[in-house]
């Protein structure tokens, strides 16, 4: 193989040929996948070729990787249609980086809805904070080219803009830009996720497109300072066929 093709990358030449022979059935559900050795041997690629190979299709559902043992084939049921990418990582500037709502093939489908509220108890709960806190809210709906939607919520307690006085000019900035100014801020962020499930309102069914008798997947995100919050975004998205794809250390 040439290191680029018409497939791409050896790393995507290898994805493409394994997915190819799951998707077939040549590859059975349950089967194990050849070794990393045979796989390098029959490819003529290198051992982290193989490797990511296998993690981008493990990330697409179609494998479950035991360790010790292998990389097994997923039976169909058990392929979601939508893999989410939740990472969070710096680059050299000291920008953020979002792999969940902040990727490029996100496009807004209504202008952000901003507005200032005082905290009931299940949002208190949820943040950390006193009920009736006052904070600043963003919202967004998001859609990406396969026609996916989620909505992205930003809660900002008021007295985190006391402390960091860029936020208190832009109050409404996503929720990656208040991870920097707090870390300019001398702020390390601390970031806890959060999952839960429940049955959408018609609403959101609407806006989501989240088909009958399907529940609606919630992920909140918390960026902590000292055990403080600093801010809370909050994702909304249909959970038929879905995943989503941590990866621990980013």
């Amino acid at each position: 193989m040439s290191s680029k093709g018409v497939l791409g990358t050896k790393t995507e030449q290898l994805a493409a040929s394994l997915r190819d022979q799951i998707l077939s059935g040549r590859l059975a559900p349950a089967a194990v996948l050849p070794s990393e050795r045979q796989l390098i041997s029959t490819y003529d690629v290198s051992r982290i070729t193989v490797r990511a190979a296998i993690a981008a299709l493990r990330t697409e559902g179609l494998l479950q990787v035991i360790p010790g043992k292998g990389a097994f084939v997923r039976r169909i049921g058990d392929w979601p249609v939508h893999t989410h990418a939740r990472t969070i990582t710096v680059d050299r500037d000291g920008n953020y980086i979002d792999n969940e709502s902040g990727a490029a093939d996100w496009t807004e489908l209504d202008r952000p809805s901003k507005y200032r509220a005082d905290a009931d108890t299940p949002l208190a709960l949820s943040l950390g904070i006193a009920q009736g806190t006052s904070y600043y809210a963003s919202d967004r709906l998001l859609e990406n080219n396969s026609g996916t939607r989620i909505f992205v919520r930003t809660y900002l307690p008021v007295f985190v803009t006391r402390e960091i006085p860029e936020l208190a000019e832009h109050p409404y900035i996503s929720a990656r830009q208040v991870y920097k100014a707090a870390r300019e801020a001398g702020m390390e962020p601390e970031f806890n996720d959060y999952i839960s499930a429940r049955h959408p309102s018609a609403d959101d069914a609407r806006k989501l497109l989240i088909p009958n008798a399907i529940p609606m997947l919630i992920t909140r995100r918390i960026a902590t300072h000292n055990e403080r919050p600093l801010v809370m975004q909050e994702t909304h998205r249909s959970a038929e066929d879905t995943q989503l794809h941590y990866r621990p250390g980013s």
